[in-house]
C-alpha cells in the first residue's frame, strides 16, 4: 500500500519533474518527437537532484485536443521503453487505461487533472495500492478549463477540494494515498491562480500538498521569480512542487 508519508520522507528534496512526451506541450518541451532525448532527460534531473517525474502523455494545456486511449498507450510506452529504474514516476493521466498500463510498469501514483470523479480510476488505484494526486476541478465545471467565478476563490476552491476527498475516501481510496492539488492554471483566471499561490498556506494540513506554477502566465502577476516562488512555498510547508527542467 502506497504512502505519501512515508515516500516523501524518502525523498531527497521535494521537487517533482515534468516530462512530456507529446508534440503540443504548452511549455514546449515535448518530447513526443525527440524521443532518442529521454537518457539526457534522466541525466538532467539527476543534475538537479530530481528524483521523481511526473509523464504526462497527452498535453492538457487550455484548448487541447483529445488523443484516443491507443495513442496516448502508445506514447507512454515508447517513454516505458527508455525507463530509468533509479527514479520514481507518477502518470500524469484521466484515462484508467492508461493509468493502469502506466502502474503495470511500477509507476507508483496517478496524477489525476481531471477531479479525480472517474469510478474506473478509482478502481484502478485501489487495485494497484497506488498513490494518488486530486487535483482541483470546481463541482460546478462541465470541462476541465471552464472558467468558473468564484465569490471567494481560496474557501470555494478549499470546499471543492474537501467533496473531492470525500468522494475518493467513499469508493475505498485510504486517506495515506491521497494528495491534493489547487489545480492552478486550470478552470481559473489569472488573477485567481495568483491568489491561490499568494494564500497556498491555507491547502497545507490534511494531506501532502502539489503545486504546479512552472511557466504559468498568471506568475508574472506575482513579481516573483521561479527560486523566490520555490523558495516560499517550501517555506509555506508544500509537499511537492512540480517543475519543469527539460531545456
Amino acid at each position: 500500500m502506497f504512502s505519501w508519508d512515508k515516500f516523501l520522507k524518502n525523498l531527497s528534496n521535494n521537487l517533482l519533474g515534468i516530462v512530456n512526451i507529446t508534440s503540443d506541450s504548452f511549455s514546449g518541451d515535448g518530447l513526443l518527437n525527440k524521443v532518442d532525448t529521454i537518457p539526457k532527460v534522466f541525466e538532467s534531473a539527476s543534475k538537479r537532484d530530481i528524483k521523481f517525474l511526473d509523464i504526462g502523455c497527452m498535453s492538457t494545456k487550455p484548448n487541447f485536443t483529445m488523443i484516443e486511449t491507443e495513442q496516448e498507450v502508445s506514447r507512454l510506452n515508447t517513454f516505458v521503453q527508455s525507463k530509468n529504474d533509479t527514479f520514481h514516476y507518477s502518470i500524469d493521466s484521466f484515462n484508467p487505461i492508461v493509468a493502469e498500463e502506466a502502474l503495470k510498469n511500477n509507476f507508483i501514483v496517478v496524477n489525476d487533472v481531471s477531479g479525480s470523479r472517474n469510478e474506473n480510476m478509482m478502481d484502478i488505484i485501489k487495485k494497484y495500492s497506488s498513490g494518488l494526486i486530486i487535483c482541483h476541478r470546481s463541482h460546478k465545471s462541465s470541462f476541465l478549463h471552464e472558467k468558473i467565478e468564484y465569490k471567494d476563490v481560496v474557501k470555494e476552491v478549499k470546499e471543492d477540494l474537501k467533496r473531492q476527498v470525500d468522494y475518493v475516501l467513499s469508493k475505498g481510496i485510504r486517506k495515506e494515498q491521497i494528495a491534493i492539488d489547487p489545480g492552478l492554471g486550470f478552470g481559473k483566471t489569472q488573477e485567481q491562480s495568483a491568489k491561490l499561490l499568494d494564500s497556498i498556506d491555507q491547502f497545507v494540513g490534511g494531506y501532502p500538498l502539489v503545486v504546479g506554477y512552472s511557466k504559468k502566465k498568471f506568475t508574472k502577476l506575482l513579481k516573483a521569480s521561479d527560486q523566490e516562488l520555490f523558495t516560499y512555498c517550501e517555506k509555506q510547508g508544500v509537499s511537492l512542487i512540480r517543475t519543469h527542467f527539460i531545456d
